[in-house]
């Protein structure tokens, strides 16, 4: 196996400001990689790329955005360009159970279209409005990784929250589209579905074949190992890491 090294590149990574978005951004930066920041939570992520600069590794460029909207995916991209010339992996860790993220747990019919929307808007729209913001330098630069963060959930379905599942399910079908567009330019597209992952106590409860959740850093340490040059034949693919949740005979 090759050593892991994101030296040199630039990495545009959402939900940057706190759980897995935050775990692989310091992970990308203590392995050379430079780092674009994105969250809607401007002073956690502020905080955040502080830490990963003082660090001394990559450097970090904190960027306030609202994954829901095109503009600040573009803004996002400016910034990736401005400050290191290129982008060379998005990650777009942002996303939410929308029942949970707008506390509103009801049965699909009568959830309000607000939070419909938001499920819709994070969890899909923001990987497809930041991909298409940086894919034209990745493109010119000939080369380039996407990185979609999927869900069993997408599988499964769920009754209160199938936005959520939808979207994910989504995403299995959207790196697809994206290996076939990127290929001829060197870009390379996949998506990692994980199950339970110890970002909050509640995640330990879900059932899984191991009896447990993974831990962010496996998940990113997975990520990045697909990311890297070991995975340079990984393209237009799903890769479930869920503890064996979806094998499970309940």
């Amino acid at each position: 196996m090759k050593k892991i090294t994101f030296k040199g590149k630039t990495a545009v990574i959402t939900g940057a400001g706190s759980g897995m978005g935050l775990c692989a951004s310091q992970e990308l930066a203590k392995l050379g990689a430079n780092v674009v920041m994105c969250d809607i939570n401007g002073a956690a992520v502020r905080k955040a790329a502080a830490e990963i600069n003082k660090a001394g590794h990559g450097k970090a460029y904190p960027c306030v955005t609202d994954v829901r909207l095109y503009a600040d995916a573009e803004k996002a991209a400016r910034l990736a360009v401005r400050k290191t010339g290129r982008i060379d992996l998005l990650i777009p860790f942002a996303g939410g159970y929308e029942p949970r993220m707008c506390q509103s747990y009801k049965p699909f019919y009568e959830q309000p279209l607000e939070v419909i929307d938001w499920g819709i808007g994070v969890n899909l729209m923001g990987p497809v409005y930041f991909a298409r913001a940086c894919m034209p330098t990745m493109v010119k630069q000939k080369s380039g990784v996407i990185c979609c963060i999927g869900s069993v959930t997408g599988f499964e379905g769920d009754g209160n929250g199938p936005m959520y599942g939808t979207a994910k399910s989504g995403l299995f079908n959207f790196v697809k589209g994206l290996a076939k567009t990127g290929a001829p330019h060197g870009i390379r597209a996949f998506c990692v579905a994980p199950g339970p992952v110890m970002t909050r106590p509640g995640m330990a409860k879900m059932k899984t074949l191991l009896g447990r959740a993974s831990q962010p850093i496996e998940l990113v340490d997975f990520i990045l190992y697909l990311a890297s040059d070991n995975g340079a034949s990984i393209t237009g693919t799903t890769h479930v890491m869920d503890c064996g949740r979806l094998c499970m005979d309940y």
